[in-house]
């Protein structure tokens, strides 16, 4: 069994001259993952100021995001967009990570100092991801995969919008990190470091709460190397300090509202939204209406609206039994891109994404699929586990089917799928060698 994040090439392979090195090899690495970083780095700041900055015609969840930054930088926390009753309809850390900046910078037309903060933030994704696939193969395979993610539209697209998924990019990144980090060295600190990933990205979508039952969990009990209690002991740690991490934004909302609310309160709207005649037929099939999420009786206390709302889902999804298994399907297909691509293309649907960029991102995504799966079949030749990859595949999943179907939903996989396509694309290439 080959261990993690060394290449063993064969003895065909073996180079001429001599070995230059490790730490000849580690600057090389890095030099060439640097050059990889700043070139995404400016070509996504490029994005922001000649294309993204000037879309401003639709609305969508960018300006609560944007709002609420300008709140918090006057000294505000959460409060409801033009109101002072507390709000929760999304997790607080991405309009955190954008407060800096709206506190020197304002809000000007456009968010450009908000956007290129995501823009940062997407290098840094570049830069993890590359540090991912070292981590899994070696570094030959860690710039392929900082190069992919550098170019790949569905990586690039995000960061040009004022929205959760390219934080949750950088926090499915540093969880997977510490995953491997985990399997490799079994310890408290490691364990922490991985409830404190899992902690922060529940912050910034509650559905990546299932990432400590799919990942956390399952990560600390596998290690083979500690006993079984151990093993309990690293669960512990890491659920303790996920919890603590979450700690303070679920106690707010606990004292805050008078419905039970933990993360969100997004729950509501989200259920209601999926479920209903718009979204059960038709050509929304699968999808989300905002019509139908508001089409209930407005409420002062955020809490109490989405409960209603969910009631209100609730009932249309037992008025709809023999139609659900239908409308599964179609938001699991469209969260994959299986079931109406182009439709999912559209500008309308896509939410601040250049119609141009999302077909070439659409294109990207069929081409990278299958390189992706020859990866899975050359890391399980490696000995290398696979599983904690694929599981981001399985919360994507769980979370379209019991929500709707949105491509940006698919970003927390797009880590996975660029450093799983990168161990295939070498491996395809050190077959084409050998042969």
């Amino acid at each position: 069994m080959l261990e993690l994040g060394t290449e063993q090439p064969t003895a065909s392979q073996q180079p001429r001259r001599a070995h230059p090195g490790p730490r000849r090899e580690r600057r090389r690495f890095w030099t060439g993952l640097g050059l990889i970083v700043a070139g995404g780095l400016v070509g996504r700041i490029l994005y922001v100021m000649i294309v993204t900055r000037h879309q401003n015609a639709k609305l969508y969840d960018s300006l609560w995001y944007e709002l609420q930054a300008l709140g918090l930088a006057s000294g505000r926390f959460f409060p409801v967009v033009l109101g002072f009753r507390p709000d929760a309809a999304h997790p607080p850390l991405t309009s955190l990570v954008i407060t800096p900046v709206t506190y020197f910078f304002g809000l000007p037309p456009g968010a450009a100092p908000q956007r290129l903060t995501m823009a940062v933030l997407g290098a840094v994704v570049v830069l993890l991801v590359g540090i991912l696939g070292r981590t899994l193969v070696g570094p030959g395979v860690g710039l392929l995969a900082a190069l992919v993610a550098a170019a790949y539209p569905n990586m690039w697209m995000p960061n040009g919008i004022v929205m959760s998924e390219t934080v949750s990019m950088v926090m499915v990144a540093l969880i997977l990190l510490a995953t491997y980090r985990l399997f490799r060295s079994p310890t408290w600190g490691n364990a922490a470091l991985m409830g404190l990933a899992c902690g922060m990205a529940m912050l910034v979508r509650a559905e990546l709460a299932l990432l400590v039952l799919c990942l956390l969990v399952p990560a600390a009990l596998v290690v083979r190397s500690v006993s079984w209690k151990g093993r309990l002991k690293l669960l512990t740690v890491g659920v303790v300090v996920a919890g603590l991490t979450v700690g303070p934004w679920v106690g707010r909302n606990l004292a805050s509202f008078k419905e039970p609310t933990f993360l969100s309160t997004g729950e509501g709207p989200v259920l209601l939204g999926a479920n209903c005649p718009a979204t059960y037929y038709g050509p929304e099939l699968g999808s989300w209406s905002l019509a139908c999420s508001i089409a209930v009786p407005h409420a002062a206390d955020q809490s109490v609206e989405s409960a209603r709302q969910t009631a209100a889902a609730e009932r249309n999804i037992e008025s709809n039994p023999g139609r659900l298994p239908v409308v599964v399907l179609a938001r699991v297909g469209r969260v994959w891109d299986f079931y109406e691509p182009l439709q999912m293309v559209d500008g309308d649907v896509n939410e601040g994404r250049p119609v141009p960029a999302s077909f070439a991102g659409l294109m990207a995504y069929y081409l990278l699929l299958p390189a992706a799966a020859v990866g899975i079949v050359a890391l399980r030749r490696r000995g290398v586990p696979v599983w904690p990859m694929v599981v981001i595949a399985v919360a994507v999943t769980v979370v379209a089917a019991t929500g709707y179907g949105l491509v940006r939903f698919r970003a927390d996989f797009e880590v996975s799928l660029v450093v799983l396509a990168a161990v295939g694309f070498n491996a395809g290439w050190r077959w084409i060698r050998r042969n």
